[in-house]
């Protein structure tokens, strides 16, 4: 438009100077210039060929510089969309980003955010760009476990709200442990590990091994619970059990939780032949195994073990072989169990 307008005031020029040449002087002239020969024209024409080269020239320049404005607007307007590209991602919590900025003043921001999380307060609804207000609207829903389309977002398994919305799916049925732990890759870690803690509770001891490394502590004690239970029993021998507990890191205390939850069904027999073998090839099942030992009254060999230990060894269970040597009777739970 302004182009278009420059050309009009041009000419109007152009010819409002022709005309006052002419008016002047109306005669012709032909002349020689580096050789090359211009024949006869009015010297009104003559007068207008240098103010028409000029327009040309302008025209050209301003033509130029629009180009690289251009060019440098779109630049601008790219980044723009790298950069809400790049706050929707800090919002919905994807990582590895790495987006390039051409221009300087994106540059600086854009290596920020991509190295940032951004938690917004509750009361942002909304901002006025429709993939950030996608963004947060997604974020409120899947915290109030509603039903929601998270596949146009194109979210890693990993990120935060793929997986509380993964974990809604899974509670409220929508999928189930089976469709889950077939495909880790699309479900991650955690929402498997989760789906696990429910299929151990009825799955058949097969199913379970198939899949056991996602067994977590929480899944082991649901498991064992199951060991010669009235309702979803399961017959499962020492071997396996143990080696099951090797592909978890278990600490003494995680022992002593796996013999309390052992308690509730399996045969006494198993349970103490079970610790006796662990203990015998790891350390830190000891606890367990002189746990399970008081627990079922098996005084004197519990006795027995602490007294070939050292000095400073199993202090809260000497303490508690002490007591029952003077007639002082507690449950052992008391002693590593404080709030029973």
């Amino acid at each position: 438009m302004q182009l278009k307008r420059y050309t009009i005031a041009s000419l109007i020029l152009m010819i409002l100077v022709g005309i006052a040449t002419y008016t002047i002087d109306n005669g012709s002239i032909g002349f020689d210039l580096l050789g090359m020969h211009f024949p006869n024209f009015p010297i009104a024409f003559w007068v207008v060929v240098p103010l028409f080269v000029m327009y040309l020239a302008s025209v050209v320049h301003m033509g130029v510089y629009a180009l690289v404005g251009n060019f440098k607007l779109r630049r601008l307007n790219k980044d723009h969309e790298k950069m809400i590209d790049a706050l929707r991602d800090a919002l919905l919590g994807v990582g590895e980003r790495s987006n390039v900025y051409k221009s300087d003043a994106y540059k600086l921001m854009g290596k920020l955010i991509d190295h940032s999380m951004i938690l917004p307060y509750e009361t942002l609804r909304a901002i006025g760009n429709e993939k950030i207000d996608e963004a947060l609207e997604l974020m409120r829903d899947v915290k109030e476990n509603k039903k929601v389309d998270i596949k146009k977002f194109h979210l890693p398994a990993t990120t935060s709200i793929a997986i509380q919305n993964n974990l809604n799916r899974l509670e409220r049925g929508e999928i189930d442990a089976d469709s889950v732990l077939s495909r880790p890759d699309s479900y991650g870690e955690i929402v498997c590990a989760k789906a696990y803690e429910a299929y151990v509770k009825t799955a058949s001891v097969g199913s379970i091994m198939k899949y056991q490394r996602f067994f977590t502590k929480a899944s082991l004690l649901d498991f064992v619970q199951r060991i010669n239970a009235a309702e979803n029993g399961i017959q499962i021998s020492n071997e396996e059990l143990a080696s099951i507990f090797g592909t978890l890191k278990l600490k003494s205390s995680d022992w002593i939780d796996l013999s309390e939850a052992m308690s509730k069904n399996m045969l006494p027999e198993q349970r103490i032949r079970l610790f006796e073998m662990l203990s015998e090839h790891n350390d830190e099942a000891m606890e367990g195994y002189l746990y399970t030992l008081y627990d079922l009254q098996m005084i004197d060999t519990a006795n027995e073990i602490l007294n070939n230990t050292a000095h400073n060894d199993f202090q809260i269970f000497k303490a508690y072989r002490d007591l029952k040597r003077a007639n002082k009777h507690y449950d052992i739970a008391i002693f590593l169990r404080p709030n029973c």
